[in-house]
């Protein structure tokens, strides 16, 4: 999910969802929010739809957006199935004021995609009082088409998070042989590597890591990847934030750390110590990821920080940054799109952010283009999408031979 410069109750949903500043298409929502403008009058306007043959009989449709927090299954926002087979419901919005949305059947795991079971931009709609509109949803992302490619497999394990799901992607040759691998620890799982569990589009990590090792630019490795769930603002932020809450970053690393980490090695066929044991996120995701590069680098040797949400907690990790030494890390990525805000200052501003946590680990000793890359995606946004793009680059840096450039 993915915004930059909605409203916080906007924000605070996104966050929680994962994605991806974290609006929907902009889960796995992410940013710095504008304020709230006063509110306008309220009127009623109807919304239609019709859904794509083969919606399971007994499911119900629900709204979700930017008017309600994006919750994708608040009953407050069901529509109501007609004879004619249409859903539909009287919805009490701001004439005049923009709005974005999207329909789900009451998860982000089913909501709307494309005929082809892609990922769609947020609906947008400006409301007129008393207007009625007619919408169409193609197709639900629980009954698209897998994108899954190679070996990718889920597990759950009660011990670890109540039983949280867990993917793993093991390298081609995996199972013919006795090799050892190093290990990609990643956040928001459910959006790596299937289009159909995502929320706004997967990253490819599947597909990008076949492509690399068949290349032999990436030695074989193990990803695994952690879904994300509604604590996930909780447990990606190290601190509290005054607006959003959160700061049980600790807990959710000590549970990767000491039961996640000892179960994959357990499991699986993997390379100990922190020179083979990697970990990766975007937005809240990349902000718990720089976080545990510098509390954890004992565990995680190597990590990387997409579009890390910095502004949290008043930019409180920059000056936590500041005070601490370089410590044990030995390789650190960060990347932000120059898009990723909801206007041109707030995209510079999070481009700033990026900068400045590039210069105090300079000042700590770091140097580009050797321990350290600094990305910037010109005209990226904050989403899936742009993460998919940048991700080649940033695995080559942490599992590979690398020669990107930094950017000043």
């Amino acid at each position: 999910m993915h915004l930059r410069s909605l409203l916080p109750s906007l924000a605070l949903a996104l966050l929680a969802a994962g994605c991806g500043r974290e609006l929907p298409t902009s889960p796995g929502a992410r940013g710095v929010f504008a304020a709230p403008e006063p509110a306008g009058a309220l009127a009623t306007v109807t919304f239609r739809v019709q859904a794509p043959t083969g919606t399971p009989t007994g499911d119900t449709v629900f709204v979700a957006g930017d008017f309600q927090a994006w919750n994708p299954g608040s009953p407050a926002y069901a529509l109501t199935k007609q004879p004619d087979g249409r859903w539909t419901i009287a919805l009490q919005l701001t004439a005049g004021a923009p709005i974005q949305f999207k329909f789900t059947r009451g998860s982000w795991a089913r909501v709307e995609k494309d005929a082809n079971g892609n990922e769609i931009g947020n609906r947008t709609l400006t409301p007129v009082a008393g207007g009625t509109y007619d919408f169409t949803v193609q197709r639900w992302a629980d009954l698209a088409p897998s994108t899954i490619t190679g070996n990718v497999t889920t597990f759950t394990w009660a011990p670890f998070l109540n039983g949280r799901r867990v993917w793993v992607y093991l390298p081609p040759g995996y199972d013919a042989g006795t090799q050892r691998y190093p290990v990609l620890y990643m956040h928001d799982g459910q959006n790596l590597f299937d289009a159909r569990t995502s929320f706004a589009g997967e990253w490819r990590v599947d597909e990008t890591c076949e492509q690399l090792i068949g290349s032999g630019q990436v030695a074989p490795l193990i990803v695994v990847g952690i879904d994300n769930s509604a604590a996930r603002i909780a447990e990606y932020t190290p601190w509290p934030d005054p607006s959003y809450g959160g700061g049980q970053a600790d807990a959710y690393l000590d549970a990767i750390v000491n039961v996640l980490v000892p179960e994959i090695d357990r499991r699986y066929r993997t390379l100990a110590g922190p020179s083979h044991r990697f970990m990766a996120g975007s937005s809240l995701g990349g902000l718990v990821s720089a976080y545990a590069g510098w509390t954890r680098a004992d565990v995680f040797g190597r990590v990387a920080a997409f579009s890390p949400s910095y502004w949290w907690d008043g930019r409180h990790f920059a000056g936590w940054l500041a005070a601490r030494p370089r410590g044990v890390l030995q390789r650190f990525y960060q990347d932000m799109g120059t898009a990723e805000g909801g206007s041109p200052a707030a995209s510079a501003q999070y481009v700033t952010d990026l900068r400045t946590v590039r210069d105090l680990a300079i000042a700590q000793g770091w140097l580009p283009g050797a321990d350290l890359q600094s990305i910037e995606g010109a005209g990226q946004a904050h989403n899936e999408a742009a993460w998919a793009a940048r991700f080649p680059g940033a695995l080559l840096f942490l599992a590979g031979n690398a020669n990107v450039a930094s950017v000043p």
